[in-house]
């Protein structure tokens, strides 16, 4: 008998503590479920609840379901040895970052990244992710060096992006709900991201974000009415395919949302 995620989660206690490290009891289960995390990391099950879940799981592989081959490991050492290909002062002027003491250092969400071509890390806080890793390796490898054009537009008007378009505008929309009524909570949590307030369009309010030296983001809100609810709209640089792939802009924009909520952009999986 299959045992999904949903299945996972309603073996939890569904109280979203927090306690395992992740957002909450439906995070928990995906990282069980996709990537083999071991049960017992939630501290209010008993042991033999965490035990016959792991065996659900495992026979749940068996069936093909449940942690597949890491493919993202062979993306990562794909990129890992195309970085220890290239030059990385280069590659550090191409993308904006400083190249100091052998390695790369830039910011990604406002916050220092250390980059080798066989390690990424931070000095505050969590590990980046494999997926963050992907994502700042895939910026690096791509970026030309061209600058920003200082025109934006919608993702889906980027070219072969309509397939991701409504993962991509479902970030703003998330957002949008977070904020419905808290517009001072999203300027806060802006603000905190080294974001800027600016003036565009009808918006009610505007801000500029530095997702990574080279690569800009415009967020616009407006607030829920009497009629309407709230809504957002995340805005890129038209020449935003210069530094990442349409993938990696919508893990950008996934993680974006992460960190504007104050959760883990770890816990973005694509």
């Amino acid at each position: 008998m299959p045992y999904k995620v949903l299945d996972i989660y309603k073996d939890l206690p569904r109280t979203n503590c927090g306690e395992c490290g992740k957002s909450g009891c439906f995070a928990f289960a995906t990282v069980v479920y996709l990537e083999g995390e071991d049960p017992a990391g939630c501290p209010h099950i008993p042991t033999s609840q965490a035990k016959r879940i792991k065996e659900l799981v495992i026979e749940d592989r068996t069936q093909g379901g449940g942690k597949k081959e890491p493919v993202w490991d062979q993306a990562l050492a794909h990129l890992q040895n195309k970085m220890g290909e290239a030059d990385l002062a280069a590659l550090a002027k191409s993308s904006g970052s400083l190249f100091e003491g052998g390695e790369i250092r830039l910011n990604f969400l406002n916050r220092e990244h250390r980059v080798r071509p066989d390690s990424i890390t931070v000095d505050v806080g969590a590990q980046p992710s494999v997926w963050v890793k992907i994502f700042i390796y895939i910026y690096l490898t791509r970026a030309n060096g061209a600058p920003p054009k200082g025109e934006w537009a919608a993702f889906r008007e980027l070219p072969n992006s309509v397939s991701k378009s409504h993962t991509f505008e479902g970030c703003a929309d998330e957002i949008a709900d977070l904020f419905s009524g808290r517009g001072e909570a999203l300027a806060a949590a802006v603000e905190r991201l080294g974001g800027v307030k600016v003036e565009f369009g009808s918006a009610q309010k505007s801000y500029k974000l530095k997702v990574l030296p080279r690569v800009e983001v415009l967020l616009l809100f407006w607030e829920k009415t009497s009629e309407f609810p709230a809504r957002a709209t995340i805005l890129v640089d038209k020449g935003i395919l210069d530094y990442l792939d349409q993938e990696a802009i919508v893990f950008m924009a996934e993680a974006l949302v992460k960190e504007i909520a104050g959760e883990s952009i770890n816990e973005v999986i694509p």
